[in-house]
């Protein structure tokens, strides 16, 4: 059987038996290239190389698309950032390989599988790779890899992942409608819709709850009276407590999404006008604590340690303190392993990190970003 063949029958497997996967394969471009080894993706396309093909059977040819097929599905293209890439191209490897294994796919020997990652995002299994990962298994993650997509703007970006997140939901759908979506498609699938909700919205109803303190004449609705010329009162907030933002300052969270989350927090603190908001930031032990008192601008979020995560630290400094706490608000990336006790106190996890597990206690929201 030649390659064209072999592969024309992988995609024809997908839409019979996993049709999730083959309605998102039928929504790319899928061809071959001979100027690549194996298989790769940019989030709008699959290629493949007839030499690589060959080498396989017709059960690990499928197993590979449906790879691909998955790297589009959770976005990597667009999520490595800066990131190392061949080092990102092995935590992505490791995050899909056990959801596929899962779902009945066969693999090419040698695919990286790992229990210890199941259930983790790429970007939490990147910085829980040994140091020399890449020298060890590199040649093992060439079965599918992700293209870079440097050459596209923040715009082009954008559509990308609204195009993805439409074939997505499609094919969910589709394949549910026939009982035949994997629960761990499902879950994935679930977290992509909440992706959707705003995460400032989310924070507005859990620190300053669903109905306004007042209404004032003092300063009238402007949107109302530019849009309407109608003079209306606005909300006036009275204050709403004793804030502790926890932030996570591990090597997994970026600066450029806790300048984002800062930014947010600020807009929040003058809406809601908090009594306090202390920052604690932490990774495995806390490194900093700053609190700022109604008004004051939060200037900085101070970053320290970059190491590993552990989120029990943070909880017990606020109970050693005794600090007032009438809500709580984690900023973190979810690649948790042990967590503390639930608190007596509301606790909201922001995750920067869109797959990512939810937290065993409080309300989680996701990082939403607009830029």
């Amino acid at each position: 059987m030649d390659a064209q063949t072999k592969m024309a029958r992988a995609i024809t497997r997908l839409v019979v038996s996993h049709p999730f996967f083959g309605s998102v394969a039928l929504s790319v471009r899928v061809e071959h290239d001979t100027s690549i080894d194996t298989m790769c993706t940019d989030g709008k396309s699959i290629l493949w190389s007839p030499d690589f093909v060959d080498g396989m059977t017709g059960e690990e040819t499928t197993g590979v698309t449906a790879h691909e097929v998955m790297h589009i599905v959770m976005k990597h293209p667009l999520r490595r950032g800066e990131r190392d890439p061949e080092r990102w191209n092995i935590a992505a490897d490791y995050a899909i390989n056990g959801i596929l294994l899962e779902s009945g796919f066969t693999l090419p020997a040698g695919a990286l599988y790992d229990p210890q990652y199941n259930g983790l995002s790429a970007e939490a299994i990147y910085y829980r790779l040994p140091e020399d990962v890449v020298q060890e298994l590199g040649t093992l993650a060439k079965m599918g890899e992700v293209i870079d997509l440097d050459g596209l703007s923040d715009a082009e970006k954008k559509q990308l992942e609204a195009d993805i997140d439409a074939k997505v939901m499609m094919a969910a759908a589709s394949a549910k409608a026939v009982g035949k979506l994997p629960a761990a498609i499902d879950a994935i699938v679930q977290r992509m819709k909440r992706n959707q909700v705003d995460w400032l919205d989310v924070m507005r109803r859990f620190i300053g709850g669903d109905q306004p303190d007042d209404y004032t004449m003092r300063r009238p609705n402007k949107k109302l009276y530019h849009t309407a010329h109608v003079f209306a009162p606005s909300i006036e907030k009275v204050g709403v407590g004793d804030v502790v933002l926890m932030t996570d300052s591990s090597g997994s969270v970026h600066d450029s999404e806790l300048q984002y989350f800062l930014g947010g927090m600020n807009a929040l603190s003058e809406e809601l006008k908090p009594s306090s908001i202390t920052v604690i930031t932490f990774d495995s032990r806390v490194q900093t604590v700053h609190r700022y008192e109604q008004g004051e601008v939060i200037d900085n979020i101070k970053i320290g340690g970059r190491g590993g995560t552990d989120v029990r630290a943070a909880f017990d400094y606020v109970e050693e303190h005794s600090l007032n706490v009438d809500n709580c608000v984690v900023f973190t990336d979810l690649g948790i392993y042990r967590y503390p006790e639930a608190p007596d106190y509301p606790v909201l996890w922001v995750s920067s990190v869109g797959d990512a597990t939810p937290a065993p206690f409080g309300e989680t929201t996701y990082l939403k970003r607009e830029d």
